[in-house]
């Protein structure tokens, strides 16, 4: 974000609302909104409020000197620099007693009549926003005290600072997350920022805020904030017919530029199949998209890091540039490459630490930014044209209501409105094809989402079956000693994830009881959420689905809602897997049973003469079976894997390079013996149901008996039959 001083968490506003405060094109800016006389010049006020507030800073930071680390500081805070602040903000600010709620007490230092008792805490300079002191004071942060208040009391805003920074909060009991807006007063005062302080008067100004506790509605701050929901939600219905588009654009855009002729010869040689080459364009717009919510979030760089550095990826590497750049048609000229060229430039600061290291940027790594990601087109050429036009998809929708075009607000942008992606790709299929003479990709109605029974869940289902499956759970890991080490011994699998909806809010609601048990706040800062968030999905999420695509996007939602700057992307591999929850077994004693009798019973394909045949021998050897030590031959290796897998789980996941060891250890695990033998005899006795009973097969299908063979290890898993068994599982 442009305005380097300001902070949005949350859904409070969107990026969108300030570029329009910026430029003057939002409602509720003229001299009678701020209750000045009509005759007065709103930039005029803001101007003079800049120099007084300079002139305050100035005597601020001389108590500040005087005082150092000695105490909080909280008198000089409110005295010299805060309350004077607040008065040329328009608010009369009045110190407050404490009130007591449902047996707990809310010290909130001031409020203003004018605004119906609107709560402003103002603690010291020397206090942190998010930590309660050590020694005495509030029972929790100043932040916390604050949301909690606002959360159980009529009051829709607050305002809470410690003189160095200013935060807007808003009740976060009718939002799914924290919610709010920061202003670094310190930076924006020595570093000259009068655009963002001329933002700041005309956000937060005494007149943007409700007149009473039940006006929240009727006030400007809160028609701001309902905009910002309103840009977010929207998107939902448009996000989907927006990567479909670009998938189009750029798939032509790839095969018909002139200098891409070893992708055009993959193509039609069958090396680069239509799936995969689907996949490819899917990823890159997974990486746009990623990249585009992250930055708007302001999650590239951890809080507090060189602003110098910070500045000139935004202005220089960021995707928002290349946005800004595809507003202005001009910009589309035919024949060059180099915005494509500097877009692999940006994703390579993402992929190795040696391309970010300069700029402080840590390489997410993982799938998504792994260099392969994206294969053959990382080695082709894309006329700037085309990638702008791309990104004009993906930044602006239409809003029905009255036909006007409106950014998309990514920082707001709820990560579960991905599945709309998915819902709307599963409709098709991709081709490939030329068609006089030109490189067409063209979508054909599938069998995808009837097939795999996909569809997306709406919020008002997740909410209710996440209360009342996982809220009981939680309770009762509370009542354990390590309550940490408790809460993160939950397991939530969604057997049937999708894009990952209920795995998410699952990760939340989990992730919120162990950020308060970690910091002691029953309301924990957002960064203590975020990491909280990050432990539960890498410990205790899994999700599996059908459709691979599926599956791609559930890892990419998760990896967006557990990001922490400066931490790359958790290992997710064997978390989310694609796969048929339905067919397969479940428990290790089932290997034990053999081939049930009903794998033969006969379907209508198949040869009544060969089932029956099929299912004499097959009862013939259950019933002559011979007794084997079935926990020597079976379980002792299951332990073995066991142990194995125990140890892979238990690799770190801090850096890159640990989860680049991390993904070769699970292939190494997977890929070795006693994994392929357990996995092949499962197979085995799954795939008997699925394998025709015709006379073509009859040699191919597997009984009782031989199976037993291959349990106690007596005959080596090996064969056409075995072979057979494989190809059906998959």
């Amino acid at each position: 974000m442009k305005f380097t001083t300001i902070r949005i968490e949350g859904s409070i506003l969107s990026p969108d609302i300030l570029d329009k405060i910026e430029q003057g094109e939002l409602g509720g800016q003229r001299p009678e909104d701020f209750r000045f006389d009509s005759n007065t010049k709103v930039k005029d006020e803001i101007i003079r409020a800049w120099a007084d507030a300079h002139d305050l800073w100035r005597v601020f930071c001389h108590q500040r000197e005087r005082i150092g680390n000695k105490g909080t500081g909280t008198s000089e805070t409110r005295k010299y620099w805060i309350l004077p602040l607040l008065g040329i903000l328009g608010y009369n600010a009045e110190t407050a007693r404490a009130e007591e709620i449902n047996g707990k007490s809310y010290a909130i230092s001031h409020r203003t009549s004018e605004l119906d008792g609107f709560p402003i805490h103002v603690m010291g300079f020397n206090d942190s926003l998010d930590k309660k002191r050590e020694d005495s004071g509030p029972r929790m942060s100043p932040h916390a005290l604050v949301q909690e208040y606002l959360n159980i009391t009529e009051h829709l805003y607050a305002i809470v600072t410690n003189g160095i920074h200013l935060r807007l909060l808003r009740d976060s009991s009718r939002l799914v997350k924290l919610s709010f807006i920061e202003f670094d007063l310190q930076s924006m005062m020595e570093e000259e920022h009068f655009t963002d302080f001329a933002i700041m008067y005309r956000l937060i100004h005494a007149s943007r805020m409700p007149v009473r506790q039940d006006a929240g509605a009727e006030s400007l701050i809160e028609k701001y904030h309902q905009d910002a929901l309103d840009s977010g939600s929207r998107i939902r219905e448009g996000l989907s017919e927006a990567v479909e588009n670009c998938i189009k654009t750029l798939t032509e855009g790839f095969l018909n530029h002139k200098d891409n002729t070893e992708l055009r010869d993959a193509i039609e040689s069958g090396r680069l199949p239509n799936f995969t080459f689907y996949q490819y364009h899917l990823r890159l717009i997974y990486r746009l998209l990623f990249l585009m919510v992250i930055e708007e979030r302001n999650l590239i760089y951890p809080p507090g890091s060189d602003r110098k550095k910070l500045k000139i990826y935004y202005d220089y590497y960021s995707i928002g540039k290349i946005r800004s750049q595809s507003e202005k048609i001009y910009r589309s000229d035919r024949g060059y490459n180099d915005l494509w060229t500097g877009l692999k430039n940006t994703f390579r600061i993402f992929e190795k630490e040696y391309y970010g290291e300069q700029l402080d940027i840590k390489p997410l790594g993982g799938e998504l930014f792994s260099p392969g990601a994206i294969g053959i087109l990382d080695n082709c050429n894309l006329d700037n044209s085309i990638l702008l036009g791309c990104l004009r998809n993906l930044s602006f929708f239409t809003n029905k209501n009255n036909n006007q075009k409106m950014r998309v607000n990514y920082a707001s942008l709820n990560v579960e409105e991905f599945g709309s992606v998915y819902e709307g790709l599963l409709e098709y299929d991709p081709l490939v094809e030329k068609q006089n003479g030109r490189w067409c990709f063209i979508f054909v109605k599938g069998e995808g989402r009837s097939a795999s029974g996909s569809h997306y869940t709406p919020d008002e289902l997740v909410q209710p079956l996440i209360k009342h499956s996982l809220e009981y759970i939680i309770e009762d890991k509370l009542k354990e000693p390590n309550k940490e080490k408790a809460l993160l011994s939950i397991r939530v699998c969604d057997v049937a994830s999708g894009s990952g909806h209920i795995l998410l809010n699952a990760a939340r609601r989990i992730a919120t009881e162990l950020a308060k048990v970690r910091t002691g706040e029953d309301q924990p800062s957002p960064t203590a959420f975020r990491e909280a968030v990050r432990d539960v999905i890498r410990t205790c999420i899994y999700g599996v689905d059908k459709n691979p695509l599926a599956v791609e996007l559930c890892k990419i939602a998760l990896w967006l809602e557990a990001h922490n700057p400066g931490q790359p992307l958790n290992f997710l591999d064997h978390h989310i897997k694609c796969g048929d929850s339905i067919v397969g077994l479940a428990h290790i004693n089932e290997l034990e049973k053999g081939i049930a009798d009903e794998a033969f019973k006969r379907l209508p394909d198949d040869d009544k003469d060969v089932c029956a045949f099929l299912r004499k021998v097959n009862k013939t050897e259950r019933t002559g079976q011979i007794p084997f030590d079935f926990k020597g031959a079976a379980v002792t290796k299951i332990k073995d894997i066991t142990v194995l897998f125990k140890e892979f789980s238990e690799l770190p996941e801090r850096t890159p390079e640990e989860i680049e060891e991390k993904g070769k250890a699970y292939f190494k695990l997977t890929s070795g013996d006693l994994w392929n033998r357990l996995k092949t005899l499962s197979d085995i006795q799954v795939a008997q149901f699925f394998i025709p009973k015709d006379k073509e097969n009859q040699t191919k299908i597997i009984t009782d008996g031989t199976y037993r063979q291959y349990l106690a290890g007596e005959k080596k898993l090996l064969g056409v039959a075995v072979a057979k068994a494989e190809g059906v599982a998959a």
